[in-house]
């Protein structure tokens, strides 16, 4: 049992890191030394069209909250800043300024308008590797179920060029088709009624962005509440959506390109059907995604309450085969976890033991969990939950797991279980970039 036991892992949620988009990650020029010129300057422009700095933005969404951001933009050699300021009076909302450094100073450019009342995100990037790079911006309007805006602006010296804007409810900057340069995916969802997945790149002989595929995902999603891209099997790059569809139940799409074209990897949505939510992510730290669906412990089968039920969380892996049929084959098991759906803690079980651990029967998921063999009926681990007074009267052998102001949740295992700690993803209602998991 012991033996069993030494891969037993419990951690502690006290909030999630999630890795970005590689773009928003970019490294940036650091500001020159003269900050206070380059202030002065936008402060001054801002003064001469009746704004104070209180107008500036600074995006909604990125890791990078920074207001004014700095680059090369056409490659020339000399440095631009870039800076988004809203304009409420006005019947274009927001804008953005662009400065030039010009020996010690720095001299406005030019203004452009952008899209909506929310700057959600804001990055250069080079979609020719050519050095040169574009603005590209994520735009709403602060609500829900209303259309974004992702625009992508090209500056030249003296000029800047616009490409249509593209609606989207999430949008990842990556390469999913796999040729070695950047291009834009974007997921679009008008809840039930209908949503796509499209791919844009810059095609240097037509001077525009194309789109390169577009996918039908179907009629009835009432939310993408997770957008993850990476990889999604070995030398596969991909995208995982998890659908909410009706009530609380969901499933997961995991989407390719081959050759230009989308292909929907499990279409069988059983396969990735959940009676709750449960989020993709490289939860084994492999570098490729996994999409999870709930189990329901062996001897719970019949209950009917959903809230009452521990459930576990199994997660499968991809094995990069496309099928036409009988998907299930390429489903590769990972792991096998017990998740606190309040996101206190949660409990993996090494791969040897999956599907030979259940909960006994009596337990309660908000009170006293008991977590034993199923062909035995021995104990491996326990977590109970202490009421202040309890606590201090609870056997030695209890080990802290959360401490709350009223109350103690407490762990003993029956053999070797590690103590790990997990950052807990904060909760957002933000428009964001997709997030990228995995190497």
């Amino acid at each position: 049992m012991q033996a069993l036991l030494a891969g037993l892992l419990l951690f502690i949620i006290s909030g999630c890191t999630f890795i970005q988009d590689p773009v928003s990650l970019m490294k940036r020029p650091d500001l020159p030394t003269d900050k206070a010129t380059l202030n002065g300057a936008i402060q001054s422009a801002l003064q001469k069209i009746k704004l104070d700095n209180g107008a500036i933005i600074r995006p909604r969404s990125d890791v990078d909250s920074s207001s004014i951001r700095i680059h090369d933009l056409d490659n020339d050699g000399v440095l631009e800043a870039v800076v988004f300021y809203q304009t409420p009076d006005e019947e274009v909302k927001i804008h953005g300024m662009i400065m030039q450094q010009q020996g010690d100073t720095w001299v406005k450019r030019l203004d452009f308008d952008g899209e909506g009342t929310v700057l959600e995100s804001f990055d250069f990037v080079d979609f020719t590797n050519d050095g040169k790079v574009d603005i590209v911006a994520g735009f709403s309007r602060g609500e829900e179920n209303l259309q974004n805006l992702l625009a992508v602006y090209s500056f030249s010296g003296d000029s800047l060029e616009k490409i249509p804007a593209l609606p989207y409810t999430h949008f990842n900057i990556g390469d999913m088709n796999g040729d070695k340069v950047k291009d834009i995916t974007v997921v679009y969802l008008q809840q039930k009624e209908l949503s796509y997945i499209s791919t844009y790149q810059y095609d240097k002989f037509e001077d525009a962005f194309v789109e390169l595929n577009k996918l039908d995902l179907g009629p009835n999603i009432e939310s993408y509440y997770n957008v993850v891209a990476g990889k999604v099997a070995k030398n596969k790059e991909g995208i995982i959506l998890d659908a909410s569809v009706v009530s609380n139940s969901s499933y997961s799409k995991l989407i390719i390109m081959e050759d230009n074209k989308f292909i929907d990897v499990l279409q069988d949505e059983l396969l990735t059907y959940k009676e709750l939510p449960v989020e993709s992510e490289d939860v084994n730290d492999d570098g490729i995604l996994e999409f999870g669906v709930l189990t329901r412990p062996s001897g719970w089968e019949d209950r009917l309450i959903l809230d009452e039920i521990p459930f576990f969380t199994t997660y499968f892996q991809w094995d990069g085969e496309v099928r036409e049929s009988n998907e299930v084959e390429g489903l590769q098991f990972v792991l096998q976890r017990y998740y606190d759906m309040n996101n206190r803690f949660y409990l993996d079980f090494p791969p040897d033991m999956y599907n030979k651990i259940t909960i006994t029967p009596e337990s309660n998921k908000n009170a006293y969990l008991n977590f034993v063999m199923t062909d035995t009926g021995e104990s491996v681990a326990e977590i109970k939950f202490f009421s202040t007074a309890q606590w201090g009267k609870a056997e030695s052998d209890w080990e802290i797991l959360v401490k709350e102001k009223n109350r103690v949740i407490a762990y003993r295992s029956h053999g070797d279980l590690k103590l790990s700690k997990k950052d807990k993803k904060p909760s957002s209602n933000n428009v964001a970039p997709i997030e990228r998991k995995g190497n």
